[in-house]
């Protein structure tokens, strides 16, 4: 399955929040195929997947503004070899993926709450 979503640099006046978003929606998309593969853990035949994001920049689509264009795709990633079974999952192979992909939303939402919050003193011309 592959998702497809554009960005028009000059059709917004906060690109980098949305910039930001996008990269905050991959997250929680990939938390999500991360969670279906510990939930197929014991299924026979199951292999594991993860979410691949590409970002793009396109001055084609939009004259000379452009834009940036963001795709996802869910594609197969096995951990080990087939068990017996031909699952694919590895238990400590997932952890580490979510344990990354919690620390990149994180960080992801962290910076965006510092960003919200540099447009509200600039709003406000300091004073709260």
């Amino acid at each position: 399955m592959t998702e497809r979503r554009d960005i028009a640099l000059g059709g917004t006046s906060l690109p980098g929040l949305d910039r930001l978003a996008e990269h905050l929606r991959f997250a929680t998309q990939r938390g999500r195929v991360i969670a279906g593969n510990l939930a197929n853990i014991d299924t026979p035949g199951y292999r594991a997947k993860d979410l691949k994001l590409t970002e793009r920049f396109d001055r084609s689509l939009e004259g000379a503004q452009g834009r940036l264009r963001y795709e996802t795709e869910v594609e197969q990633r096995d951990d080990e070899v087939p068990d017996q079974d031909g699952n694919t999952v590895s238990l400590e192979a997932q952890l580490s993926h979510m344990d990354e992909n919690t620390l990149h939303f994180r960080s992801l939402a962290e910076l965006l709450s510092r960003r919200i919050g540099l447009l509200r003193y600039a709003a406000t011309d300091g004073r709260g």
